[in-house]
């Protein structure tokens, strides 16, 4: 097997790396703040506690996480042969279910953290499915 690593679409990649850091701050800052810091928390901690309480260093961890998830979600599109919005869609359901799904949700059942593992499954499927739409219009 070859995977296509010659045939990156990297202003692709860069356009998704924006993209899924733009939709992440707005889907934990603007959307879900309160209640992901009060999954994390409980009822005493407000969102600009927990806010503060994140060190700076793990939005590059983020934005980094975001790139290899543009780069492997690329690679796949050119193995696979996606080509359209359609394929992308398709793509990105199989990927979070079979994937993210399967992988996340034993840690926070573990931790018994329901709300969060919603509001953060929300976020990396809604993350997946941008990401790959963007690849496939970038084609």
């Amino acid at each position: 097997m070859t995977l296509p690593f010659a045939d990156i679409n990297w202003l692709a990649v860069l356009a998704c790396v924006v993209a899924g850091q733009v939709l992440l701050t707005v889907w934990f800052v603007v959307l879900f703040g309160a209640p992901w810091a009060k999954a994390y928390g409980g009822d005493a901690m407000t969102k600009q506690q927990h806010t503060k309480e994140v060190p700076p260093w793990t939005y590059g961890v983020g934005a980094l996480c975001v790139f290899l998830l543009s780069v492997g979600l690329s690679v796949l599109h050119d193995a696979l042969g996606v080509s359209g919005v359609g394929d992308a869609l398709v793509l990105a359901g199989f990927l979070s279910v079979t994937v993210f799904v399967a992988m996340a949700m034993p840690a926070y059942a573990f931790l018994r953290r329901w709300q969060a593992w919603l509001i953060g499954a929300g976020s990396q499927v809604t993350l997946i499915c941008a990401l790959s739409v963007i690849l496939a219009l970038f084609g």
